[in-house]
């Protein structure tokens, strides 16, 4: 794998948080309270994954909202929303 060609972090994470807030626009500000709200990332070889997370009391009781993946190599970018859809 060339290195020299793929996105670093900064760049991932720029996409990342473009796509994320585009895709949780049509939920209702209510369903996800930002002051419990975390980031998990992870850089693999050949994507970057970039965790939303609404915290809990617990660790267990952390629940994951938004999986956003961008491709190390095209910027592609792919989102999943696990809140329940808008009405």
């Amino acid at each position: 794998m060339d290195r020299k060609k793929l996105l670093k972090f900064r760049e991932m994470e720029a996409i990342a948080m473009k796509a994320t807030h585009d895709a949780l626009m049509p939920y209702p500000e209510l369903a996800v309270q930002s002051k419990y709200l975390t980031l998990g990332t992870q850089v693999l070889d050949d994507e970057g994954v970039f965790e939303l997370y609404m915290t809990g009391k617990r660790p267990s009781d952390s629940r994951v909202i938004t999986r956003t993946r961008v491709d190390r190599r095209t910027g592609h970018v792919t989102v999943e929303v696990f809140l329940d859809k808008p009405s």
